[in-house]
């Protein structure tokens, strides 16, 4: 009995041992060796992105800097800080040896302005809140404007709901209906959407949709034929309003 208990101690021993070799080991090759110290930060980005070229700014708000040894990075947790700046909506960390690490990153796409033209806050086709000035937005002269909209303001990261079905309006119109070119929407009916566009660069119009409806690109390709149509008739009239079933009726002005 005493044999075995003494066997297991030095058992013991020799295990204690050979883990403080290995983590000196690991000290002296990864953690404490100066080769792998961090000197250089590279953003892989969207070309038009926000975050181009901003190493520095990026860095200093995730909280990375040169001279932290690369394995004593908290890889995981830098994503997550990363994925908490608004306009970044992917985020991937590659360490690369000996002494670099690329930050991949995919920024949102502004859809709209929320509240009036030159609003601080834009949103993505998703509805996710964030600062036209810390966006792709900021150097883009001009985008639709969603109104009507019944809690203004909104926080960073937000998802502004009672922006989505404007938004889908939009995404609808821009993958399918290029022609059509929506410069705002209203959602303040809750019952209809209200929209002005300019079709084919050339006619400004003013239009209203059902929420309710048997689809976006119904609608929109009932409409597109309407204003087709009254361009051959040479109706000058430019103020359309669309039924569930895609009837179209055509005014000279709305209220």
């Amino acid at each position: 009995m005493w044999r075995a208990l003494l066997l297991l101690l030095v058992l013991g021993l020799l295990l204690l041992a050979l883990a403080l070799a290995i983590s000196g080991a690991r000290r002296g090759l990864f953690t404490s060796n100066p080769r792998l110290t961090l000197r250089q930060i590279r953003i892989s980005v969207q070309r038009d992105g926000y975050w181009n070229g901003k190493e520095n700014k990026l860095c200093e708000r995730i909280g990375l800097a040169p001279g932290i040894n690369l394995f004593a990075i908290d890889y995981a947790a830098l994503r997550r800080k990363l994925l908490a700046v608004p306009n970044i909506e992917e985020a991937e960390i590659i360490p690369e040896l000996p002494d670099a690490v690329e930050l991949r990153l995919l920024e949102r796409v502004p859809r709209a302005m929320l509240g009036v033209p030159g609003s601080p806050w834009v949103v993505d086709e998703r509805g996710v809140v964030m600062p036209r000035l810390e966006s792709m937005a900021a150097a883009w002269p001009r985008m639709p404007v969603i109104t009507g909209l019944s809690t203004l303001p909104l926080r960073n990261g937000a998802v502004a709901e009672n922006a989505l079905p404007a938004l889908e309006l939009i995404m609808t119109a821009l993958r399918g209906f290029p022609d059509i070119d929506i410069r705002s929407v209203s959602v303040a009916d809750p019952d209809s959407l209200d929209f002005w566009m300019r079709y084919q660069n050339q006619k400004n119009c003013r239009v209203i949709i059902p929420r309710r409806n048997r689809g976006l690109s119904f609608l929109l390709s009932a409409l597109q034929s309407a204003i087709i149509d009254a361009w051959r008739h040479r109706d000058p009239r430019s103020c359309f309003i669309l039924s569930y079933t895609g009837q179209v009726l055509i005014k000279e002005r709305l209220p």
